[in-house]
């Protein structure tokens, strides 16, 4: 069983966010629910200190759409953001943020062939025979 095509990629980076992130994700479900496309949250920890990193990893357990990329050091905002457009299969990329604070982002980082992160690790990447009963766009 191969991988269906997906609608819609949201990337989320993440850095210390654990007081708005289980909020957020509730909040990105209940918006992605009506379309009936199919869809993934690529959430992106730029070396989180606080418990986003666990509440990430139980996102991630309990929906095959959530897919966690953990970045090996505090690589910065447009870093999170590039390792997340890198990793996406939908045909439709969006970038959503937890909170309004001004993080200073390199953009030439974005159209870098050579990626300036590093991977520590990554979850829900590999294939789960429960993605194919989500239905295509």
């Amino acid at each position: 069983m191969t991988r269906q095509p997906v609608a819609y990629s949201i990337i989320v980076p993440v850095c210390n966010d654990e007081e708005v992130l289980f909020g957020a994700y509730k909040r990105l479900k209940h918006i992605m629910k009506p379309t009936a496309a199919s869809y993934e949250f690529i959430f992106v920890d730029n070396h989180s200190t606080d418990r986003s990193a666990d509440m990430l990893r139980v996102f991630c357990a309990a929906d095959v759409r959530v897919r966690v990329i953990y970045l090996s050091g505090r690589c910065g905002h447009a870093a999170a953001i590039a390792a997340g457009i890198d990793h996406a299969v939908g045909n439709g990329v969006a970038v959503m943020e937890l909170k309004p604070i001004d993080r200073k982002a390199n953009m030439d980082e974005l159209g870098s062939k050579q990626p300036s992160y590093k991977i520590r690790s990554m979850e829900g990447f590999t294939h789960s025979p429960l993605w194919d009963m989500i239905p295509s766009a």
